[in-house]
């Protein structure tokens, strides 16, 4: 029996409900080719449909933006990953950066539902905190808190997520720039002179944040962790410093970047650390990231 393919929309995603926009592009480019289309109608309810398709050999699109692909792929780790199981990314959100980090893939190769139907399937890394994995980029500190303030700017007529991660990297200068924490790079406490930093990034993917190139060297397959870290920085510094990272510079050109690839990570602080998982901040007690190689099937068209 031939793989169900499973398009889970969420009509929140991006600016407009993308509903009738997937169920037309269904219909004339999946000609011949059964499929489903299922709406979610409330946060976590994309997991919990792709859970419940874990015991078929299926193909399951996340329609939506880098949110609505999180809450897919946790459906499908709760699931226990079955290897008849691959997952697809349909980008119609507002930032959709996962697929970015796909640099010779163009965007609009995602939206022709007729490659994705045949696409290869790549068998990628996850990044698990507690109970929650990501694909892409797991952070901590004055990045997490522009996640959470991002909302409301998206909010905003006219405004992109491009724009309103901006908006927001502005709203933030004033209480988020310094965060006290004590870092673990596989067991071994990272040895800096301060423990004030700016943010810690654990890196599966290469861009967040609507188009921040943050990790540019990461491998969504290689088995590490892409660990980067920032100092607590001045202002006149991180005036500087936004469009070198917009650009995925700031390794090369900025000596207090540090970039370290492990496959455990864990940041300990005197209170509950805000840790941004695709968009959503959730508060941890010393969350320890790690690694779970090739544990998913991943559909690149």
């Amino acid at each position: 029996m031939s793989a169900r393919n499973v398009l889970i929309v969420n009509p929140e995603a991006g600016k407009h409900d993308s509903t009738e926009f997937i169920s037309a592009s269904a219909a004339k480019l999946l000609s011949g080719i059964p499929y489903e289309i299922r709406i979610t109608e409330y946060p976590g309810h994309a997991a919990e449909i792709a859970r419940s398709l874990c015991d078929d050999e299926c193909r399951i699109y996340a329609c939506g933006g880098d949110g609505t692909l999180n809450e897919v792929v946790n459906g499908v780790f709760r699931g226990g990953c079955p290897s008849r199981v691959a997952v697809g990314c349909v980008p119609i959100g507002s930032g959709n950066d996962f697929i970015r980090t796909f640099e010779n893939i163009p965007s609009e190769a995602f939206l022709d539902l007729s490659r994705q139907a045949v696409g290869d399937i790549r068998k990628i890394d996850l990044l698990q905190v507690e109970d929650r994995v990501s694909v892409n980029i797991l952070s901590a500190g004055y990045d997490a808190a522009v996640c959470d303030n991002l909302e409301r700017f998206k909010r905003l007529p006219l405004v992109n997520g491009s724009a309103a991660y901006n908006m927001s990297v502005v709203y933030c200068l004033a209480r988020y720039m310094k965060n006290r924490y004590t870092l673990y790079a596989d067991g071994e406490e990272v040895a800096d002179e301060k423990r004030d930093y700016l943010f810690a990034i654990a890196a599966n993917g290469r861009y967040y944040g609507g188009g921040f190139k943050a990790a540019p060297t990461a491998e969504p397959d290689d088995g590490y962790i892409d660990f980067i870290r920032i100092p607590t920085v001045s202002r006149l510094q991180f005036a500087k410093l936004v469009g070198i990272f917009r650009r995925g510079e700031h390794i090369e050109k900025l000596p207090f970047c540090k970039l370290m690839r492990c496959r455990t990570l864990k940041i300990t602080a005197d209170k509950p650390v805000d840790v941004n998982l695709d968009g959503e901040i959730v508060k941890m007690r010393d969350p320890e990231i790690k690694i779970l190689p090739k544990a998913l099937n991943f559909i690149v068209p």
